[in-house]
């Protein structure tokens, strides 16, 4: 018997992360905490990371076609349609990609492409991101920066059919400064 409550206190005193259940619940779960931090004292690091222990990861959804505009690109890179792909495309890079967009903006239309960017807080600004999606082929493609290094996915210099957005953002993160 005292064995049973030792191993019960220790299992109380180890942290643990919950997981909501559903993007609403998580949302929600998010504003709470939000509201209960000063991001001044603690950082975005410390935000981040508060909401992480006590709202556990955002959770992927399932993101049709038709709902990729405004939706997050974190969302998007996660999403169970379009994870596989973004997966093959960049190969041992998936999980950087994927931080690099921890924070994020909202899908932007540019013809039949999607784009989206973000960058990763616990990088302090050195890791970012940004994605596109084409909605008539399917077509995906990304690219990271990491340490100053641009890593870039389904396309080149000589690609032809690249959104606007996509090379804005590339000249930003390679002009030289």
């Amino acid at each position: 018997m005292k064995i049973s409550h030792t191993l019960m206190l220790i299992g109380l005193a180890l942290p643990f992360t919950v997981q909501a259940q559903s993007i609403q619940d998580w949302e929600k779960c998010a504003d709470k905490v939000g509201s209960t931090l000063n991001v001044l004292e603690i950082g975005n690091i410390g935000y981040e990371q508060e909401i992480k222990i006590r709202c556990g990861e955002r959770p992927s959804t399932t993101i049709s076609k038709d709902k990729l505009v405004n939706s997050l690109a974190s969302d998007v890179i996660k999403a169970s349609q379009w994870k596989s792909r973004f997966q093959k495309l960049t190969l041992k890079d998936y999980a950087a990609v994927q931080a690099s967009l921890t924070v994020s903006g909202p899908m932007q239309r540019e013809g039949d492409w999607l784009v989206g960017s973000g960058y990763d807080p616990k990088g302090a600004d050195s890791e970012q991101a940004i994605i596109a999606v084409n909605t008539r082929n399917n077509k995906v493609m990304a690219a990271y920066v990491s340490a100053g290094v641009l890593h870039t996915y389904g396309f080149d210099e000589n690609s032809k059919d690249v959104p606007e957005k996509f090379w804005q953002w590339m000249s930003g993160k390679t002009a030289a400064g």
